[in-house]
């Protein structure tokens, strides 16, 4: 007799038409007690090639609460009372541990896991994370206290790569969804204006849920009849999918319905796929994860830019071409390639991704999100010369009084980055006492309002 297990959620999800951004875990239980935590949000906001250039014009602001900001960072003048500076982060599972090459490039699957990983792959395309990433965790443990909305969206501009940023568990990452006009209707679900402003249900969205959510009961009604006629190991296995099946229930409820607040007005027509409208689907991006913050159909999103080594992203926008030509680090005038030159280049492009912060924290600022939200950003390297210690971090928003903005920060030699992503945690609402690799440590007490 076959295994159930060749049955899997993700082609269950394929053959539905549905995609990533809706795969919660399989081990969140929707109708968990408890209480709801507060409506706190977050955004990790997350991208490579390093924060800054080697050149002059460019430095990251000194520790202390008057510090000056360098030219490519001055879209964020506005918003420095709001802001936690961190500088002097170590990742430090890349030298602890295996991995394909000891660069910034092989961070990625460790930087939200703060965890070693468990198989270090032929390249940074393949590395296998150690276990869960800070947003699965936040995610599934509101869920468990009674969150009813999406556990968390992973979103990603551009990534060509396989290599993994989120993970639910060693072993499973998380696709970042790149199309915008998806992830619109997954998370607004319906769409229509509906009198007196707001949104109502498409009713051709809900035909096609009724569709979809008669051939899940049909699924159900099988496995359950199938599942009294098979051994024990085959039982477990068909309980774990009926129970996945009936989450997916859940969430295709959720796609018809209309959330609270005002979905974000996208530019159609745009080829979202192209490298030619990188900065344009980035806008796109960033306006759907703060509607979605502020209108709670999650409380954790991840946004990627790029993948982990950006070897074809070509900053048109910024008046660059693509070459035509290259090595297998990518085209001449990719992304990568200007990092490793680390000149006036790379800093036009640093001064992009820092406008892109800032106009995060504009757009959350102006719906309430920094009072009882908060947005990390986080790189892969400090310069773009693959260096994966003395990196920064930065922190907006305070999170309902639970960091102390305003500050600029140097972290002592060796700290990785799980006590920002335990203290995270903890400003969400979730209690967390380690996460990732125990040795590395508690929360970072230093970021915290006393």
């Amino acid at each position: 007799m076959p295994k159930i297990d060749r049955f899997s959620r993700r082609t269950l999800l394929r053959a539905l038409g549905l995609g990533p951004a809706v795969l919660p875990m399989l081990s969140v239980e929707r109708d968990a007690h408890g209480q709801v935590p507060a409506a706190k949000a977050g955004l990790i906001f997350a991208w490579t090639n390093g924060w800054l250039s080697q050149t002059t014009a460019t430095g990251w602001p000194a520790p202390g609460t008057n510090w000056t900001f360098k030219p490519f960072q001055a879209a964020l003048e506005p918003h420095k009372a709001d802001l936690l500076l961190l500088d002097n982060m170590n990742y430090r599972f890349i030298r602890d541990g295996v991995a394909p090459e000891n660069t910034g490039h092989a961070c990625f699957p460790g930087m939200l896991t703060g965890q070693l990983y468990k198989s270090a792959g032929s390249s940074t395309a393949n590395i296998v994370a150690g276990g869960p990433s800070i947003d699965q965790h936040i995610g599934s443990s509101l869920v468990k206290a009674g969150y009813k909305g999406l556990p968390t969206l992973n979103l990603g501009v551009f990534v060509k790569s396989t290599g993994r940023l989120s993970w639910r568990a060693a072993s499973d990452p998380v696709i970042p969804a790149t199309d915008p006009y998806k992830v619109f209707t997954q998370v607004f679900g319906a769409s229509m204006p509906a009198p007196g402003g707001g949104t109502m249900p498409d009713p051709a969205v809900e035909r096609r849920r009724v569709i979809k959510k008669s051939v899940l009961d049909h699924v159900i009604t099988d496995l359950t009849r199938f599942q009294g006629r098979v051994g024990t190991e085959d039982k477990i296995a068909i309980q774990a999918h009926l129970e996945s099946i009936r989450s997916l229930e859940t969430d295709l409820d959720r796609a018809v319905t209309p959330v609270a607040g005002k979905p974000p007005v996208l530019e159609q027509g745009v080829d979202t796929a192209s490298t030619n409208a990188f900065e344009t689907t980035t806008k796109m991006m960033i306006d759907i994860s703060v509607a979605a913050l502020a209108a709670d159909a999650t409380r954790m999103i991840v946004l990627q830019l790029g993948d982990q080594g950006d070897a074809n992203l070509i900053f048109t926008k910024l008046g660059f071409k693509a070459a035509g030509k290259g090595d297998n680090t990518g085209d001449d005038n990719g992304f990568h390639n200007i990092a490793h030159a680390n000149g006036a280049d790379k800093d036009k492009c640093d001064t992009w991704f820092q406008e892109q912060l800032a106009y995060t924290i504009a757009s959350m600022k102006a719906v309430g999100l920094l009072d009882r939200g908060v947005l990390l950003a986080m790189n892969s390297m400090r310069h773009g010369m693959h260096e994966f210690n003395n990196v920064p971090a930065m922190i907006a928003g305070n999170a309902g009084g639970y960091f102390k903005t305003g500050r600029s920060i140097k972290l002592p030699n060796d700290t990785a980055p799980n006590g920002i992503l335990i203290a995270l945690a903890n400003a969400l609402g979730v209690p967390t006492q380690t996460f990732g690799r125990a040795e590395y440590g508690g929360e970072l007490a230093v970021l915290r309002n006393a």
